[in-house]
């Protein structure tokens, strides 16, 4: 279903690249789940998360990232390898990251350990290869992550995460790239930008500076679509957007991080406005 969406998607010329990138990393996240399920063993929630969510603090953190160093390693190679072939801008990209590979420079221990050090200095590690195409690390990445985190995803429900109120990110403390609403009255789901976990937020907040003071915040409403719509807040000139899952068929299979990446003309709209993303790439 997500592969149909992605083709349907590809009828605009303007995500058809990114796109294509986009479908290569479906399959290589499909098969290195494969490689990597004998190492995603259970994790036990209950007590753990209690104590965690009272300090504040997200699941992972660098006790108990799930997946050995070697793993990680084989994961990011696989990415990189499977990437190949897509087109000549791309291939060129991969052979500087490859380059950084054997000298040593994007390593997949410095990579996790600025991971679980939180969000600001990962990015900033990362972003900081001026010569690379920047987002298709980050796809590749973003993937990586999500398999090792699906043990947290998998057993961290909704009813756990009750007592969890921030912006961040519960499984991996990353900021949202996404919100959705649903159900009866809205309630706001926000979708992490690396691991894809979605987790309950207050409405009428701002996910990335907490601010709740209703005259700096505002729904800006997309003239022509009733579908998606902007969050805004004044305080922090950051923006969410958000898809408006009541104004679809019921039985509308949706995808947030196609979502996030074909929905280009928000952040467009946004920027005019003068706001700047919350998780920035």
């Amino acid at each position: 279903m997500k592969r149909k969406r992605v083709e349907e998607a590809k009828d605009n010329p303007a995500y058809k690249d990114l796109l294509t990138i986009f479908e290569h990393l479906i399959g290589l996240t499909e098969s290195s789940i494969e490689q990597v399920r004998p190492y995603l063993k259970p994790v036990p929630l209950s007590s753990y998360v209690e104590e965690k969510f009272r300090e504040g603090l997200p699941l992972v953190d660098k006790k108990n990232f799930p997946v050995p160093d070697k793993i990680f390693d084989t994961l990011l190679n696989t990415f990189l390898d499977g990437l190949t072939g897509i087109g000549d801008s791309v291939d060129r990209d991969l052979r500087v990251l490859k380059s950084k590979r054997q000298d040593g420079s994007l390593s997949g221990r410095r990579l996790i350990d600025q991971f679980v050090m939180g969000h600001q200095s990962f990015l900033s590690y990362v972003f900081e290869m001026p010569d690379i195409n920047n987002h298709l690390l980050f796809l590749a990445l973003r993937n990586i992550f999500k398999i090792c985190l699906t043990p947290f995803q998998d057993t961290l429900t909704e009813e756990l995460a009750k007592g969890w109120e921030r912006g961040e990110c519960p499984v991996c403390g990353f900021p949202p790239d996404m919100g959705i609403l649903r159900g009866e009255g809205g309630k706001l789901y926000l979708h992490c930008a690396i691991c894809g976990h979605e987790w309950r937020f207050k409405r009428m907040a701002c996910a990335f500076c907490g601010n709740d003071l209703q005259k700096e915040l505002e729904y800006l409403e997309i003239e022509g679509d009733e579908v998606h719509k902007i969050h805004l807040c004044h305080l922090c000139q950051r923006y969410l957007k958000i898809l408006d899952s009541r104004s679809l068929p019921e039985d509308t299979p949706i995808f947030l991080d196609l979502e996030e990446l074909t929905t280009l003309h928000l952040d467009i709209i946004a920027d005019q406005q003068g706001f700047i993303p919350g998780i920035n790439l």
